[in-house]
């Protein structure tokens, strides 16, 4: 009876280990570190990091190396900045818990949006902010006198948000190449715009007003 006792104590012991295991913090197996160095770069520009994290970033020591931590686990890309006309992306998969060594990166001939703010209104754009999404990439005090430089970016594809005081927000996808840049033409609409304003945009029928209320953006082919 003494024996069968054990028995069942150990097994009850050992029921409780595995309920604890399964309650074990598995957050330090959710992401894990990416480290790696930049071939060519300056320090004053040199960016590293996560595509859709921006905020997961780091800049590069005297040797242009650099450390992200708390990486989501999985497949990801990074965004490099390397100086005012170079960049890179780089894509590989992040082991939980592990440290990733990235090879050295020699970024590449970087390319560029033009950004050119119009509207129809009367309003005048003023202060607006160009953001390239899920990158660290913006650019403050736009206006709709002149087109605006937004990179250095590494070839691919981006969302490129539009705020403007007193205009809608507005949103664009487009594609840059290496060493080339992408004229975007963004039409801004005015927040609770008036009756004649809203015709100037979308055009009255029947002496009526006719409404509009999606964003207004198209990327322009012809130079600005």
């Amino acid at each position: 009876m003494r024996r069968q006792s054990l028995l069942l104590s150990l097994s009850s012991l050992g029921l409780l280990g595995l309920g604890a295991c399964g309650n074990l913090d598995n957050e330090p197996f959710r992401a894990g570190t990416v480290r790696g160095r930049l071939t060519d770069f300056d320090p004053a520009v040199a960016l590293v990091s996560v595509v859709g994290l921006p905020g997961t970033r780091s800049g590069v020591d005297a040797q242009g190396r650099f450390v992200l931590t708390d990486v989501p686990a999985g497949p990801v890309e990074l965004f490099i900045l390397a100086t005012a006309d170079t960049a890179a992306r780089v894509p590989l998969t992040v082991q939980g818990g592990q440290s990733v060594d990235v090879p050295d990166v020699k970024p590449r001939t970087a390319g560029t949006f033009l950004v050119k703010l119009h509207t129809r209104s009367s309003r005048k754009v003023l202060d607006a902010k160009a953001l390239v999404q899920g990158t660290p990439v913006e650019i403050s005090h736009l206006d709709d006198r002149a087109p605006y430089r937004v990179g250095p970016l590494p070839e691919g594809c981006y969302g490129v948000s539009i705020l403007a005081p007193g205009f809608l927000s507005t949103s664009v996808q487009d594609c840059v190449g290496s060493g080339k840049q992408t004229a975007l033409n963004v039409e801004l609409v005015p927040e609770n715009d008036s009756s004649e304003e809203r015709c100037a945009f979308a055009g009255c029928e029947d002496g009526r007003h006719s409404s509009r209320d999606e964003h207004v953006m198209e990327a322009a082919d012809d130079s600005l």
